[in-house]
């Protein structure tokens, strides 16, 4: 049983992992390998002296500690590489008889077949591992050169420890998470779901873009400093905070489409159904209208937050048009940036709010699915 369980996993965890990840490997370790054996030095060189020199990344890697740092630093990240990929194989629906064969032997057995499955994925490593200390033991770095390989046995034999401790724990259904429980009793609108998806499932690309923001309301900030009318500022600094938000756009349009696709069938006005969704981007741009209100007054803030919510509905509406894809998406938006951003610095930024509310309209009335149900 436990050979063919060994032959078993190596076929579906080591042959896989390299068949998924050969591409990187090859690129990877040739490249490396020719640069430490055959690079080119600047100036002169002795020919005695060659030899050294094709050797010298290879020395330093077992005589400083910096560069030893950094690869095994490397060696750690390969080696968690290695271990998402078996856990994520044991996920799939086609390996679960795993859960109920190989976990019949005891566990010292399956922690050693683990532990070579692990072994057998480190093994590009471990070849230039032990080229590295074959040259380190030659020039007396004992210390370092054991060091080395002991700590990515450790990291084999924790990989096989996880894996195990994966592979014998019941697997359990989904829980909820806190805001599920939180608002399972809340009465929801429709339109407000895709806000309910972003805090639930998509927190982090909502944190990537907030924290984007961020960083381009700070350059716009330092590059035009020097901008003596505030108001051209602010509507700049408004545009840049719309920009980042293009992705929750997109993923919006993604999920109408999956699970909102009934609304056409619903006796809602195209009016209602434009205008709606502004309720989703009232939630999410509200840490960007919070900090405008308190530091611009309400009047102004008013002003850059309906500068926003006409962006952004132009934006959404250009994912109407038929046939338009992620490229030709982003191609529209950075020219109506760009638009933007001659109108700003041409002192009509606040005309671009009801331009933006007309042609978002227009493209929306035209392109809008189901004409014939949406009055």
């Amino acid at each position: 049983m436990f050979p063919l369980s060994n032959i078993a996993l190596r076929k579906i965890f080591v042959d896989g992992f390299y068949r998924t990840h050969a591409g990187m490997l090859v690129f990877f370790f040739v490249m490396l390998i020719s640069y430490c054996l055959f690079i080119n030095t600047l100036g002169t060189v002795m020919p005695d002296q060659i030899d050294f020199w094709q050797f010298f990344f290879t020395i330093s890697l077992v005589s400083n500690p910096l560069i030893m740092a950094f690869y095994l630093v490397a060696s750690a990240l390969y080696a968690y590489k290695g271990l998402k990929y078996v856990l994520n194989q044991l996920l799939l629906p086609q390996h679960e008889f795993l859960y109920y064969s190989f976990t019949s032997s005891s566990k010292k057995q399956q922690i050693l077949n683990w532990y070579s499955v692990l072994a057998y994925i480190f093994i590009p490593v471990w070849c230039y591992t032990l080229y590295a200390i074959v040259i380190g033991l030659i020039f007396g770095y004992y210390f370092i050169s054991i060091g080395i390989l002991l700590f990515q046995l450790l990291l084999i034999i924790a990989g096989a420890y996880i894996i195990l401790k994966e592979s014998n724990r019941l697997i359990e259904t989904n829980k909820p998470t806190w805001l599920i429980r939180i608002s399972r009793k809340w009465n929801k609108p429709v339109f407000l779901l895709y806000s309910f998806q972003v805090f639930n499932r998509s927190k982090l690309a909502y944190l990537l873009t907030k924290l984007l923001s961020w960083l381009l309301i700070s350059s716009v900030f330092i590059l035009f400093s020097d901008i003596k009318d505030n108001s051209k500022l602010l509507m700049l600094i408004t545009s840049c905070i719309v920009v980042p938000h293009i992705v929750l756009v997109y993923q919006e349009r993604i999920f109408n489409d999956r699970y909102l696709s009934f609304l056409p069938n619903f006796p809602f006005s195209k009016a209602k159904v434009f205008f709606s969704f502004c309720l989703n981007y009232l939630i999410l741009l509200l840490p960007e209208i919070c900090w405008m209100t308190t530091r611009f007054g309400l009047i102004t803030s008013l002003e850059l937050a309906a500068f926003a919510f006409s962006a952004i509905l132009l934006f959404r509406s250009l994912l109407l048009l038929n046939g338009i894809q992620v490229k030709g998406f982003l191609i529209g938006v950075f020219c109506l940036f760009f638009l933007f951003y001659v109108c700003i610095m041409f002192g009509l930024g606040l005309m671009l709010i009801p331009v933006n509310m007309v042609m978002a309209w227009v493209i929306f009335r035209r392109n809008c699915l189901n004409d014939h149900v949406l009055n």
